[in-house]
């Protein structure tokens, strides 16, 4: 039985002599990552090239073109043409490519904290509505401690037994009644001179 690929790129540089040749296929695939990802959602939504394109209002040519060409020849009417087709929300941002990925997952956290509070405040006065986000809170926080409880377990991670000082107890001799009264008083008494 033949070798298997992971990708067409993998195949490449595992199968080509030729190192001009993998170099520019390597930069000819990775050149259309975002091409790709729009012939995939077209894909998804189980759309031909001629449906999608009668969506959008152009050609089928336009639309093999879009999927074809190099990201850098892609322009934002592209994106927005296949968001608006398939009904979805064109979201583009950027981040600093030295952002950690500890702070990525600090910020999804976040963001799922805001989506939460968004979902809470459709609620309103709908007992209905109040007790299926409820329920819906719930599976959320078993589906996400799983998956961290999940991933925690890949690490084959232990927490390490701490050493505990043994508590150091300290007895007194109970106050006397008339002791305690005296302490009392005097706490009160500095008590208003300090508010007046």
């Amino acid at each position: 039985m033949g070798t298997k690929y992971k990708n067409v790129l993998e195949m490449i540089k595992s199968i080509s002599k030729d190192d001009a040749f993998k170099e520019l296929a390597t930069r000819e695939i990775k050149g259309k990552t975002l091409a790709k990802f729009l012939f995939y959602l077209r894909c998804n939504h189980n759309l031909s090239q001629k449906q999608l394109a009668e969506k959008i209002g152009c050609s089928q040519s336009r639309i093999s073109k879009i999927e074809s060409a190099l990201d850098k020849d892609l322009t934002m009417q592209d994106l927005l043409d296949y968001a608006k087709a398939l009904n979805l929300n064109l979201e583009i941002g950027y981040r600093h490519p030295s952002v950690r990925i500890v702070d990525l997952i600090k910020y999804h956290a976040f963001k799922i904290k805001a989506y939460l509070n968004q979902l809470n405040s459709l609620a309103k006065e709908d007992d209905l509505l109040k007790e299926s986000i409820g329920k819906f809170h719930i599976e959320a926080l078993f589906n996400i401690g799983k998956i961290i409880w999940e991933s925690l377990a890949t690490l084959d991670f232990k927490l390490k037994e701490q050493k505990r000082e043994p508590d150091i107890i300290h007895i007194s001799a109970p106050l006397e009644r008339a002791k305690l009264e005296q302490l009392l008083k005097k706490d009160n008494t500095e008590l208003e001179h300090s508010t007046k």
